[in-house]
């Protein structure tokens, strides 16, 4: 009689197919896990720019919402003489900028010596504007108007009206209110009117 003997090798063996194939599971079960966790991350990401993007946009909005609010305040401030008179450099103690000559929200020309009032946070001569946006996503406006000069030759060549002389140059500078974590948007704008 002759008895056969069988030998496995190895490679083929049965046992190591099936701890293999579990290896191979565990492998692609990581990387599916990974992948997963990186577009979530980036979808995190994406959210975040979106919704700084839409802050950035209604602290836009009501920065120009506040510098046509202002805009509009000047004709009636120029024609009821609430506009102040250009100062001088000697009107400001040592060039320590002490003189705000704010009224209503329309200052005087700053002397050059001082810093601009749109970046000097003591200048308390912010007018409330309009609120852009609703709810949580409220962003409220200020203003403040200069009268850099009032003497700027103008001439307008306009069919109804013909206009040679001088006019008031103001420029208006809006921004949205300061909030803490959001955008912070500043407009200026200059604007002449006729004397």
């Amino acid at each position: 009689m002759n008895k056969s003997i069988q030998t496995h090798s190895p490679m083929t063996s049965p046992k190591r197919s099936a701890g293999a194939a579990l290896v191979v599971a565990l492998v692609l079960l990581l990387l599916i896990t990974l992948l997963g966790l990186s577009g979530l991350r980036t979808g995190q990401m994406e959210e975040r720019m979106s919704a700084n993007a839409l802050d950035r946009a209604l602290a836009f909005q009501a920065a120009e919402a506040a510098l046509r609010t202002a805009e509009d305040t000047i004709p009636a401030a120029r024609l009821a003489g609430t506009v102040p008179n250009d100062l001088a450099a000697a009107d400001y103690t040592d060039n320590a900028c002490t003189v705000s000559a704010c009224a209503d929200g329309i200052c005087a020309r700053p002397d050059s010596e001082c810093t601009d009032r749109w970046t000097d946070s003591t200048f308390d001569g912010w007018i409330d504007g309009p609120t852009a946006g609703s709810g949580a996503l409220a962003i409220a406006s200020q203003y403040f108007i200069e009268a850099v000069s009032r003497n700027t030759p103008c001439e307008s060549k306009i069919i109804v009206q013909d206009l040679s002389g001088t006019c008031t140059t103001f420029r208006v500078t809006a921004r949205n209110a300061p909030q803490a974590g959001r955008s912070q948007v500043i407009l200026q704008t200059t604007f002449v009117w006729p004397n």
